[in-house]
């Protein structure tokens, strides 16, 4: 069954908007209200304490940005049945996560490049800057952009998305997965292991210090999943 226009929208901007307000306001809850959290106390990456105004601006920025994903998201996949797995069983297990591993590497190249034409001087007042005001990011930083770069960061899923028979399962996937480790970034703690910096394959994850860093330094640090770009194009910190 395909769903009406005005009934995917609204489930796309519900699904949006709930999935960062749980989020961001969990993690908000467990590392800032609740006091005693050890976690806080050891890994807090700047001690700066959040700004009553700071978190106003980025609860309401990322407000708007769920609204824009989800009317945009209702409008492109508007008409298209949900699609389902080719496979089932093992089968099916190996294709959702291969679908998934795909989506995660595809957005996280369009990430990095995408994030640094944001930092182009000619377009990051326009583009970008509201999301630098939050020089202690909070969660609730997660997608507090722009209306500009609301359309630039979900403008790479509408070709994918038409272009490749990616199952529905793995979008609702993908979706939990991209916001819990946007929150993870922006939640002012570090919980990584701290040996996950020399591992042979867990240090090319990005971490919350990363992007807390670049919050402080604009130039380093683009990557969103993983650090590879970053590496490779000597943006690493």
């Amino acid at each position: 069954m395909t769903p009406s226009v005005p009934l995917l929208i609204g489930a796309l901007i519900t699904l949006h908007l709930g999935r960062y307000l749980v989020m961001a306001g969990g993690a908000y809850a467990v590392f800032w209200k609740w006091k005693g959290n050890p976690l806080t106390a050891r890994r807090r990456i700047q001690a700066k304490a959040f700004e009553s105004a700071d978190l106003r601006r980025e609860l309401f920025a990322s407000v708007q940005t769920a609204l824009i994903f989800g009317a945009l998201f209702g409008l492109v996949f508007a008409g298209q049945a949900p699609r389902p797995l080719t496979y089932a069983g093992w089968r099916g297990a190996l294709e959702f996560f291969a679908w998934l591993a795909l989506v995660l590497v595809v957005h996280d190249t369009y990430f990095y490049w995408s994030h640094r034409l944001a930092h182009h001087p000619r377009l990051f007042r326009r583009v970008h800057a509201l999301h630098h005001q939050s020089r202690n990011p909070s969660p609730f930083a997660a997608l507090a952009f722009q209306p500009a770069e609301a359309l630039l960061q979900v403008a790479w899923a509408v070709p994918l998305g038409l272009a490749l028979p990616v199952p529905s399962s793995v979008w609702l996937a993908f979706s939990f997965v991209a916001m819990f480790i946007n929150v993870l970034g922006h939640c002012n703690v570090e919980l990584y292991p701290r040996g996950w910096a020399t591992h042979p394959v867990l240090q090319w994850l990005n971490s919350s210090t990363a992007h807390n860093r670049h919050h402080l330094e604009l130039h380093r640090n683009f990557g969103l999943y993983f650090r590879l770009w970053d590496r490779l194009m000597g943006t690493a910190r």
